[in-house]
């Protein structure tokens, strides 16, 4: 698999991730529910890990002709661990002052944190996913 088609990999698993990301934090916004953090900590490390094991049994299977379970595993532990690492990056404000400022002001009140986050959990899923599609595209030797 070359250089590319990795950076598309992650480049897509990243922009699913943060679009997952604001649409959850806009339905938890619209709905009025307790804390976007909440529902952000419990869905998205799941629901990553999930998508992350579907998607490297794809480029497994695609590079090797098989599927190594415990190497698709291992693999899609990468993308979990970054996204659980950029959640507490994104939590604390002074990382999010960075993001913040540039949203227009009539979306900085209530959509504010969820732009934030995204965009840390876009490069989760670009970092993680660069790990993990390399590390899924090894075949064992026969």
């Amino acid at each position: 698999m070359a250089l590319i088609e990795v950076v598309g990999y992650s480049f897509s698993q990243g922009l699913l991730f943060a679009i997952i990301t604001i649409l959850i934090g806009w339905y938890v916004v619209a709905n009025n529910l307790i804390s976007f953090t909440r529902y952000i900590w419990i869905i998205l490390p799941l629901l990553s890990f999930a998508l992350s094991f579907l998607f490297l049994i794809a480029v497994n299977y695609t590079q090797c002709g098989s599927v190594n379970f415990p190497l698709i595993t291992s693999s899609s532990m990468f993308t979990f661990v970054s996204i659980l690492f950029f959640l507490i990056v994104s939590y604390f404000s002074f990382f999010q002052n960075f993001i913040i400022p540039i949203i227009p002001i009539n979306l900085q009140q209530s959509y504010g944190i969820v732009i934030a986050t995204a965009f840390f959990i876009f490069w989760a899923g670009m970092y993680g996913g660069a790990f993990g599609y390399g590390f899924a595209q090894s075949c064992p030797s026969k």
